[in-house]
């Protein structure tokens, strides 16, 4: 299970440097795209499911979200996961299977981790720049009171519950309304 909280960045320069002083570890610097598919039979907008597909160097993931479990001050869902290198074949299948390309979102993510938390500090083309505070696993709340704790520490106050996919179909609405 992933239990994670997203917050709207108050500089992802402060907020790395607050990680330095914790003694957080830099994990990985990735520019990735994750492309998001629609399923060939139900609408995954209604039943808060996804399935993405990211590419970045050095290979790719595709990955399962299942619906969200509202916790207080975090989300959960379960999340699985298949690691390839090989991106191309694995969108070749999806599409074969049905699945049609959907959207894509790009970023600039750097993975810090701390304790067991970890923490992305992204930057999103088209939405701007975003902290998200993560863990895997299988006791939801007691991964809740660590996220708020990290949450303190790095004194992250604008809680954003949207996907990024969901950030940018929003603003993709309303600039075609103006």
């Amino acid at each position: 299970m992933e239990v994670e909280s997203k917050y709207r960045s108050p500089g992802n320069e402060k907020v790395e440097k607050a990680l330095d002083k914790l003694g957080a570890e830099l994990l990985s610097e990735d520019e990735t795209e994750d492309v998001y598919f629609q399923h060939p039979g139900r609408d995954f907008g209604k039943t808060d499911e996804a399935l993405r597909l990211r590419k970045k160097d050095g290979g790719s993931e595709l990955t399962y979200k299942g619906p969200r479990m509202k916790l207080e001050h975090t989300k959960a869902r379960e999340e699985v996961t298949l690691r390839t290198d090989d991106p191309l074949t694995a969108q070749r299948i999806v599409e074969r299977l049905g699945f049609k390309e959907f959207m894509s979102v790009h970023k600039r993510r750097k993975n810090f981790k701390y304790d067991k938390i970890r923490v992305a500090v992204d930057t999103v083309e088209g939405l701007g720049e975003y902290i998200e505070l993560e863990l895997i696993t299988e006791e939801p709340k007691r991964a809740e009171t660590l996220i708020e704790q990290m949450r303190e520490e790095l004194a992250l106050t604008d809680l954003e519950p949207k996907t990024y996919l969901e950030l940018i179909l929003e603003k993709g609405v309303k600039n075609e309304k103006k």
